[in-house]
């Protein structure tokens, strides 16, 4: 018999393959393969259920899920919400800062952008919990409300505090969008850090001087090319 952590190991490389494969395509081709398009978007779907199905084993093989977010700018949460659930988010934000800092540029902006998912993780348990007891005692009316959003806040409830993480993740996304070279991998990195936040390490100071800087140089360049275009 198959062990779980086989399957999802070659689900996930199967999938890494087709993503490696993707990358390898002319963005500005006039007729993209679509239908390499829509093997990516079915094995995604599938590879998601499997690691959902299977927590124990996603734990296991979270280096391999995080490869794989690193290898596209996620615009889904079908990756992200499975490894969340496996290894919980302290642990999800732990594992991207070090992504932030290595490997290749686009590499490094899909890590940074995949911690967008974070916070809008909603486990799906304490609603299911309260469907599964209505079901089988129906709650009053008048305490229907009061228990759906209790259920509401526990699904959006951390099993561990994370918010100390998030300034060592800025740090990384900072020190990248500060020296990456491509002006539209910078546009998305910038929206994983904030300008301003009390909890910045002192260590961000600098960095955020020439973040400012580089966003201010980007908006203007930005505003003289729409001009030119306007009169092409």
């Amino acid at each position: 018999m198959i062990s779980p952590d086989t399957e999802l190991a070659a689900a996930l490389d199967a999938f890494c393959a087709l993503l490696e494969q993707a990358a390898q395509e002319d963005p500005d081709q006039e007729d993209p393969d679509q239908e390499a398009y829509e093997r990516r978007e079915q094995a995604r779907l599938v590879l998601a259920r499997a690691l959902a199905a299977e927590p124990a084993a996603t734990a296991r093989l979270a280096d391999r899920v995080f490869r794989a977010l690193t290898l596209e700018h996620s615009m889904t949460h079908q990756l992200t919400d499975p490894l969340i659930a496996a290894i919980g988010h302290r642990a999800f934000l732990e594992g991207l800062v070090p992504l932030v800092r290595t490997g290749g540029w686009t590499e490094r902006r899909n890590a940074a952008a995949a911690a967008y998912h974070l916070r809008a993780y909603r486990d799906p348990a304490p609603i299911v919990a309260l469907r599964e007891e209505h079901r089988r005692s129906p709650i009053p009316p008048e305490e229907q409300r009061e228990r759906a959003e209790q259920a509401l806040r526990l699904a959006y409830q951390a099993a561990e505090p994370y918010e100390d993480v998030w300034p060592r993740f800025w740090l990384a996304v900072l020190e990248c969008f500060t020296a990456c070279p491509d002006a539209e991998l910078r546009r998305d990195l910038a929206s994983a850090f904030p300008l301003e936040h009390p909890d910045h390490l002192p260590t961000a100071a600098p960095l955020l001087a020439t973040a400012r800087r580089r966003l201010a140089q980007d908006s203007s360049q930005g505003a003289r090319a729409a001009e030119w275009g306007a009169w092409e």
